[in-house]
């Protein structure tokens, strides 16, 4: 368009229609400094979209920094020539704001014009073209906010799973994060693009700026690297002066929301640091070890209905060697009686106990206090729970709500595991039965993730279950973690070997599955899975805290032949702040006035208090 433009002006430049077009006011006649600076600032859009490829610096082959910068040039070759080239032709062909057409739809349709055939093709090409654009520059966004993400929770800023990549190799929770953020702006904003590009510029040569600056202290840390220097510290001054700009300009036409969200998000981001900071440290108190004496469990039998879960529970049940196992049942609409009967018709010699539920208006509270009256000696109380599942879905599984409910509520009990016993429902199926499971074909797999008291609470529990070989399973997500958390295992002196696992597309479906796969082929087998979760606070905060073990129990919901057991690990409260009772600062006060001293008291600002006293003459 802007050669064939161009071509045309030789003999005389076409004229573009401009159709309701925007009228200006007398009042703005005359143009003054802030008019202009008002202009630049919406010029300044054209540069944005250049951040996307500093972000995604690691996407590049090797070598990386030449082929990302090999890019920039290039693009900011086509990014100048098509702007000079726009800006010229519209001067030329007199295009102008409109309320309906943009001013490069002016200048296609003039260049093009629509009453012939093959020109007037050209001019929807552009059209189309340019909405393609647009829709790279958006998917732009998508690729490079969840690597930033990932970066950020890589430094806890961020909670770590925006680190994870998907079933398509790509940082899912960042882009979804990405999209409902999106819909929420477009949403307030009634897809105003006038209004939200202020957002975007604002961010932009903020992040420019600062980006900048930063480059400016890396080549001063490595001193003697003066050119680079002055390269940068020109960068720094040019953005921070289009960012004052832009800001002073459009900050009445909504760039004021972006100041404020910059600098709400910042406090966010180090409060989730620190945060993060003080549940590792608690974490890490070394207040467990890994205990090499019997481990003593206490199972329960959580009964529902009597199914194929249930045979297959029990088969889980009965290889294993415990202290005391039980069959309980909550009474429903169901009748206790037909329960029983089908209890019975089953055979198995364990007694099954129908539980009175005094609290008809919270059933599953009886199954709570039930499982806090046992004792446990020190030990751990499994409560297994089958969950027979129609179809694999998610959806299938929350609308037991029973068993749900129960897996919810026993979340935060210390030292109380809760091992699903998931089994699709599929025509023909025979139940596994207790007399066919081969020890040599069974194993307790421990999923480490750091090496803290959670885990370690996981491999005591793992080796809890004494007819199972215990192995832990290190999935290097992160390659540059390993060496550290090898030293930490060695650290604490765990007896069990740490097997880790080569995660080449930083992928963790396809190799836990690979790694489960000797075991579940084998229909006389069982994989228990051990997951550790730390428990901080209510039940919400706490699923929030594993969402990795959420995403590993998703995936493991319906694969045969495993067995997943949650193996929660309460942080202990942070200790507060010792006073002395105020029955002791009062005797104190008491003796001082009587050794003639002066009481001064100044407050500091951390609350502490300082006392000087003056010795008597």
């Amino acid at each position: 368009m802007i050669v064939t433009g161009l071509i045309a002006c030789v003999g005389g430049c076409p004229h573009a229609s401009v159709p309701e077009p925007l009228h200006v006011g007398a009042a703005a006649s005359a143009v003054g400094v802030f008019v202009v600076l008002h202009a630049f600032a919406s010029g300044s859009t054209a540069l944005t979209g250049i951040e996307a490829i500093s972000n995604g610096v690691d996407a590049f082959r090797k070598p990386k920094g030449d082929n990302a910068a090999a890019t920039l040039a290039v693009m900011g070759v086509i990014a100048i020539t098509l702007f000079l080239g726009v800006s010229f032709l519209a001067v030329a062909m007199h295009a102008a704001p409109s309320h309906s057409a943009s001013v490069l739809s002016q200048i296609a349709r003039a260049v093009f014009p629509t009453g012939s055939l093959v020109p007037g093709a050209f001019f929807y090409v552009v059209q189309l073209l340019t909405f393609a654009i647009l829709v790279l520059a958006a998917n732009g966004a998508f690729q490079g906010f969840p690597r930033l993400a990932s970066l950020l929770a890589r430094d806890e800023f961020l909670p770590r799973h925006f680190q994870d990549l998907g079933d398509r190799l790509v940082y899912s929770d960042g882009a979804l994060a990405l999209a409902a953020l999106s819909t929420i702006l477009i949403l307030a904003f009634n897809a105003d693009v006038t209004r939200l590009v202020q957002l975007h510029v604002v961010g932009v040569f903020t992040a420019f700026t600062l980006s900048q600056l930063g480059m400016v202290r890396h080549w001063r840390k490595r001193g003697g690297a003066h050119r680079q220097v002055a390269i940068n510290a020109t960068g720094t001054v040019a953005t921070a002066l289009v960012a004052l700009i832009v800001i002073a300009t459009k900050f009445a036409h909504g760039a004021w929301v972006a100041i404020v969200a910059m600098a709400l998000i910042v406090l966010a981001l180090r409060r989730h640091r620190r945060h993060c900071g003080a549940l590792e440290a608690r974490a890490r108190r070394a207040a467990l070890t890994v205990e090499h004496g019997p481990i003593h469990n206490i199972v329960l039998l959580y009964v529902e209905r009597v199914d194929a879960a249930t045979h297959e529970a029990l088969s889980y049940i009965h290889h294993l060697d415990e202290d005391e196992v039980q069959a309980i049942h909550l009474p429903g609409r169901g009748s206790a009686s037909d329960i029983q009967r089908s209890w019975r018709d089953l055979g198995d010699p364990l007694k099954l106990v129908v539980l009175e539920a005094p609290r008809a208006h919270d059933p599953v509270g009886t199954v709570v206090e039930h499982v806090r009256s046992l004792e446990r000696r020190q030990g751990f109380i499994t409560v297994v729970i089958p969950e027979l599942l129609r179809k694999a879905s998610l959806a299938a599984a929350i609308r037991q709500r029973s068993a749900f409910k129960v897996k919810l509520r026993l979340l935060c009990e210390p030292r109380v595991v809760v091992t699903d016993v998931p089994v699709l429902d599929e025509p023909g199926r025979p139940a596994l039965a207790a007399e066919h499971i081969n020890p040599d074909h069974s194993a307790a797999f421990v999923l480490v993730q750091e090496v803290d008291d959670a885990t370690v609470q996981a491999l005591n529990y793992a080796r809890s279950l004494h007819a199972f070989e215990t192995r832990a399973l290190f999935f290097a997500l992160h390659p540059e973690r390993t060496d550290a958390l090898q030293g930490e295992w060695e650290a604490r002196q765990i007896p069990i070997p740490l097997d880790v696992v080569e995660c080449p597309f930083r992928e963790l479906a396809t190799p836990l599955l690979e790694r489960l796969a000797p075991i579940t082929r084998h229909r006389d087998g069982i994989a228990a899975v051990v997951l550790p979760e730390l428990v901080n606070g209510g039940r919400l905060r706490s699923l929030a805290h594993n969402r990795e073990a959420l995403y590993l129990k998703w995936l493991l919901l319906f694969e045969p032949r495993v067995v997943l057991s949650s193996v929660p690990y309460p942080l202990a409260p942070e200790a507060p702040r010792s006073h002395p009772p105020p029955e002791i600062t009062a005797q104190i006060r008491r003796r001082w006035r009587a050794a003639d001293g002066v009481e001064r008291v100044h407050r500091l600002p951390n609350t502490r208090c300082q006392a000087r006293r003056r010795r008597p003459s």
